[in-house]
This record gives C-alpha cells, structure tokens and sequence, in this order.
C-alpha cells in the first residue's frame, strides 16, 4: 500500500516513514539514505525553481502557468513512454522538447498579447493563474483524478552502497539536475542568448534600444523555462505518478525560489536542495502531514525576517 504524501499524492517508497533510531541510537545509514532521496528530490525543487525565477526575472511576475506546464509534459511523458516507446533517454529529450515549445506558445498566446498592449503586470499574473486551472481542470474532466504511473526503465531499482541502499531513480534526478544546472549556467554566462537574458532581467527596455530583439529574448526565456518544466514533469511523474494535481508540486520550486532570493538563480538552486533534504528527513522523523506545517512555518518566519530570501535582492516591481 502507497503512503500519501502532504498533499495527498502517493509518495515514493523512499519517502515512506521510517525510524531512524534503534535502540535509542541514531541510524546513521537510514540518516544518509533519506538525506540522500531528499537532496535528489530538492533537485527537482531546484529545477523548478530556476523556471520560475528566469520568467520572474525578466518580466517581474510570478509565473504560476509554469505549474499547467509541468502537469502539461508530465502527461505526455507518461502516454508516450506508455504506448509509443519505452526508453527513458528518448522520451525525456522529446518531453524536454515538447516543454520548451510549449512555454513559447504559451507565452506568445498569453502573455505576450497583454504585455505589447503595456498592461498592468497583474494582468500576467491573471492569466498565469488562469492557465493552471484551465489544464488542471482539463485533466481532470478528461482523464479523471486516477494515477498514472510511469513503466519501470530499470530491472534493477536500487544498488547497494556502502551501508544505504539508493534508489536508481533518485540518482538519475539527481545526475539529470546537476548536468541540466551546469548547462544552464554555461548558457546564461556563456552565449549571446544567456547574456541578452541577463540584460533584460535589468532592464527589459534599455536592450531594445541596443539592437536586441526583445521578443525573441522572452520566448527564448520561456522556452529554457519550458525545457526546465519538461523535465520536471517528467521527473515527477517517473518518481511518483500523474494526476492532474501534479502540476501543484511545483509549489516547492516557488518556495525554493523565494527562500533563496527570488532573483538569484543560485540561490533558488541551493533552497531548492536544502528544502528537498530537510524534508526528507523530517517525513521520516514525524511524518508527511507534520512535517509541511513545519516547513510552511518556518518559511513563513524567515520571509518574515528576510522578505528578499537568503541570496537575493528587493523587487519593487512584481505581481
């Protein structure tokens, strides 16, 4: 029997609830072993994070259809990895596709119609938050609120380490995260792209005036989100499964992206890291439902002290 998580979605065998003490004592490979699915799981966060916050940089709103984007590509990676070709590197790279052309679309069809006419940001936020209903009631109404579960790539689930046993799936998040990470970096400090990024996360206007296409430069932002929301989706429909509330994990990743600055990407990647490992190992230590009044409290004080995050800096401008 699947254990449910916080939220009601059924959670992954390592997330299930464990001791760690026997006879009074610590477990140190159970310590480790649940530090370890935790941080794989805040890499997921962490993408998650660097989506939301590369949309947030640039046009200074919070981009909640990244949640109808994730649900969007879960789905698709499920039925595709399903009925059309059962390989995990083939149908992650076309899901991954399919997300960065999906967030272009959405951002030429949503977004940018409001944002040419100079509307209040409010608006964007609006349809942002539309957008993620509009799918997740979609999936409801057409495929229910029944789980679907990826197919297994793996004959072998899990190898021994030292004294841990890892889950093969939590050490594919984790290595897809870090390399995803690194070449997302490469790209943002690296190409003309990335530098026009960084440019108009400043100042969207002043670019223009130097020759860059400033459209292009936003449906190129949203496409990176796009690849990154593909990811995901896939991610944590291989993890857990999908339903049409699958898109609301993302939650986490905006989490992630405030506690470490909302517009310091690095710092949405190290949140989204610490969030996975602190969870992890409170859900063993008291349970699922306990543990997200604890981590929301605590969120809540430190946004209290420090409003800007660990790593960030005070945005006027944001909706």
């Amino acid at each position: 029997m699947l254990r449910m998580a916080g939220d009601g979605r059924p959670m992954s065998p390592a997330f299930s609830h464990v001791a760690y003490r026997r006879s009074g004592r610590v477990d140190l490979s159970t310590l480790l072993q649940q530090l370890f699915n935790g941080i794989s799981i805040g890499g997921v966060y962490a993408l998650e994070a660097v989506g939301f916050g590369i949309i947030f940089n640039i046009l200074k709103f919070s981009n909640f259809s990244h949640s109808g984007l994730v649900a969007i590509c879960a789905y698709f990676g499920f039925f595709i990895s399903k009925y059309v070709y059962q390989d995990f590197v083939t149908t992650l790279i076309i899901t991954t596709l399919v997300g960065g052309f999906a967030g272009v679309a959405i951002e030429k069809l949503i977004f940018r119609p409001i944002r040419l006419k100079g509307a209040p940001l409010t608006l964007l936020l609006v349809n942002s938050i539309t957008f993620a209903m509009l799918v997740q009631q979609f999936f409801a109404a057409t495929l229910g609120a029944d789980y679907y579960p990826y197919p297994t790539f793996m004959k072998q689930t899990a190898i021994s380490v030292w004294t841990i046993t890892v889950s093969k799936s939590y050490m594919l998040m984790l290595a897809i995260t870090a390399v995803v990470l690194i070449l997302l970096t490469y790209v943002l400090k690296r190409t003309k792209i990335g530098i026009a990024l960084r440019a108009a996360s400043t100042d969207i206007r002043t670019p223009s005036l130097m020759g860059i296409n400033i459209d292009f430069v936003v449906s190129s932002a949203f496409f990176i989100a796009g690849v990154l929301g593909g990811i995901t989706g896939y991610l944590l429909g291989m993890t857990y499964s999908v339903d049409p509330f699958i898109g609301s994990q993302i939650l986490k990743g905006i989490i992630a992206a405030i506690i470490g600055g909302i517009g310091s990407l690095g710092g949405g990647v190290a949140a989204g890291l610490l969030l996975g490992g602190i969870e992890s190992l409170l859900i063993a230590e008291i349970g699922a439902s306990l543990t997200q009044i604890v981590i929301y409290s605590a969120i809540f004080i430190l946004l209290l002290i420090r409003p800007e995050g660990i790593a960030g800096k005070r945005v006027i401008a944001k909706a």
